[in-house]
């Protein structure tokens, strides 16, 4: 016997409630909206989230009025509230992005510095002074990475030189 109970009925295996419940309180929900939207902008108020809520109470013949919430997942009303809201995507002040400004690495970094106040420190900086630390920090790990290989290498070749040689200069004191 297989068990077919599930948490949540599919939204179409009912379709009677869709047409009773979820529609009328969409409707609902969009025409609050659009009267708490007419509203503010009729008495020249700032159109937000809150206040259209706060409106919606105010009109709302219950005195429910409609949630954030409520306005953001009903695709017509968040459509409406977007065409009229006083926020402005575009506008807002973007920290700007400051070009490489010359970050320089520490010539030496001290091994027992102190950790806690070299946190506090970053955590003072903006995202783009990190970024430019952390590339300046990564370039110089680079460039000493690279002086270490050479230095090996030619540690390796005086050595293969003196492993060649010193058969030669054993032969010799005899």
């Amino acid at each position: 016997m297989t068990s077919a109970s599930k948490s949540s009925p599919e939204p179409e295996a009912k379709p009677w409630l869709k047409e009773r419940v979820y529609e009328p309180k969409r409707r609902r929900t969009v025409e609050l909206v659009r009267t708490s939207v007419d509203a503010l902008a009729k008495d020249r108020k700032r159109v937000s989230l809150a206040t259209v809520c706060a409106r919606s109470k105010e009109i709302d013949p219950d005195g429910r009025g409609i949630s954030e919430s409520a306005i953001l997942k009903n695709e017509e009303a968040r459509i409406y509230y977007e065409q009229h809201r006083s926020w402005n995507a575009g506008s807002r002040n973007r920290q700007k992005i400051c070009k490489s400004t010359a970050v320089t690495v520490p010539a030496r970094i001290k091994g027992d510095r102190d950790e806690s106040r070299v946190r506090y420190r970053y955590l003072k900086l903006n995202k783009a002074e990190l970024v430019e630390r952390l590339l300046a920090v990564e370039q110089a790990h680079a460039v000493l990475q690279e002086r270490w290989f050479q230095v090996n290498e030619q540690m390796l070749s005086w050595r293969l030189r003196a492993e060649r040689s010193e058969p030669q200069l054993r032969s010799g004191e005899k």
